[in-house]
Parts: C-alpha cells; structure tokens; sequence
C-alpha cells in the first residue's frame, strides 16, 4: 500500500520510530521509502506532490492518498495487467507506464476512482 505523505522525514519519524515498523530491508529514496512488512506486504510513503503526477485528471473525484500496489514478476506481466485494467473499465493514468533504474511501474484508476500501481522490481540489477 502507498500513502501520500507531505513530509517524508518527519513520516519516517512517525513510522520508523513511533509505530515501530520493521527497518529490516527498508529501501529510501528521494521521494519516498518502503518499509517491508510480514507475507510479503509492503507501506510506502511517496511524497503527495510527486503523487499528484499521477493523478492529473480533470475528475471530480480526487484520490485518498491510498494507492494499492501489486508486485509483478516482469515487465510484460505489468503490461499485461494494464492492458486488461483498462480493457475492463479502468483509466491509466498519464505517462503510464514508466521505466525506472529500479524497475518498472504503471498506474491506473479503477472505475470506482481507486488508484493501483502494477510494479515489477528488477532486483537483478
């Protein structure tokens, strides 16, 4: 799950050290930070003005703040699941999908207005 955030270090603060979240494989980068959690579960906190990127419609429905995420095995699996997203009535979201030096990701609204991130993690790299 991602939460937008408008302050990432002092959310860090308030996760990390308030709530205890586990620290084991914590990955931080510029704009956001991935706590894992047990059954293969992850939070992550992404900065809400690097979010909205992903949210510029001109909808009435304005997003929570939540995106659910789901991890893929391969680029073309997330492919895939866009492709199908939409075909059943989602809207991918603008310049989706993207390549990044981590991985691979794209981001698509359902027809009930919930944002999802379909995301492969290249950890051969």
């Amino acid at each position: 799950m991602t939460l937008a955030v408008n302050d990432l270090e002092k959310s860090i603060a308030f996760y990390k050290e308030g709530l205890g979240l586990p620290t084991e494989g914590l990955v931080e980068g510029a704009d956001h930070i991935i706590f894992e959690m047990e059954g293969d579960l992850s939070l992550v906190l992404y900065l809400q003005s690097e979010l909205e990127e992903f949210n510029q419609s001109n909808s009435v429905e304005k997003s929570s703040g939540v995106i659910l995420s789901h991890a893929a095995e391969s680029k073309q699996e997330v492919d895939s699941i866009l492709k199908i997203a939409i075909e059943l009535g989602g809207t991918l979201l603008p310049n989706q999908p993207k390549e990044y030096e981590w991985g691979y990701s794209g981001y698509f609204k359902d027809f009930d207005g919930h944002i999802w991130e379909i995301v492969y993690f290249n950890l051969s790299e």
